[in-house]
């Protein structure tokens, strides 16, 4: 696996190692198609690429921080990947433009976190559709609902979790790693 930056933060995919594999699909979205796939181990440098993107344009948004991040050896990444579910979303260009990583609990709670997708990406769909490939495995998992937590001054966000049909739980915390910042936790109920 090979990625690159291309000088305007876009991740692009130097080999076509995603474009064959297990059950990738495009879908469309008003005029912009993006095709979800899931990341396998061997997709780690792909996965650290967009999660250290997403940390450094968006540090607000996440209970983890850049530089902590950046310091994890392969093995974590790798790590990480055969532990959860993470669907990677790539434009027409082939370039990746987003991520969405499902944790599944025992009670049957699927959560979602480390999401993001490049705002050269926002409104198209992408979220959506990242969100669409986690909910179909929690279905088929047979998952009750996915959980998530979004920032409170992360209102774009927010809204498109809400347009996705997520609810409040009426739950909030001050987030761990900087106490000034509130999480909302919304979820959203799966059909069972």
């Amino acid at each position: 696996m090979v990625t690159r930056n291309t000088g305007s933060g876009r991740i692009r995919v130097a080999r076509d190692h995603f474009r064959q594999r297990r059950g990738g699909r495009s879908r469309h979205h008003g005029e912009v198609p993006f095709r979800i796939i899931g990341a396998e181990p061997e997709d780690w440098e792909a996965v650290r690429a967009i999660r250290l993107r997403s940390l450094s344009e968006e540090p607000q948004a996440y209970a983890a921080d850049y530089e902590t991040e950046a310091r994890y050896r392969p093995e974590l990444w790798q790590e990480r990947l055969a532990t959860a579910f993470s669907y990677l979303a790539f434009d027409d260009d082939h370039d990746l433009v987003g991520i969405a990583t499902g944790v599944w609990t025992r009670d049957g709670d699927t959560h979602v976190v480390g999401m993001y997708v490049a705002p050269e990406a926002r409104g198209h769909g992408c979220a959506h559709q990242l969100l669409d490939a986690i909910a179909d495995l929690a279905i088929r998992r047979q998952g009750k609902r996915l959980l998530l937590e979004v920032a409170e001054s992360n209102v774009r966000a927010a809204r498109c979790y809400r347009s996705y049909g997520f609810v409040e739980t009426g739950r909030r915390r001050l987030m761990d790693r900087d106490l000034s910042i509130t999480q909302i936790e919304l979820q959203y109920p799966l059909p069972g």
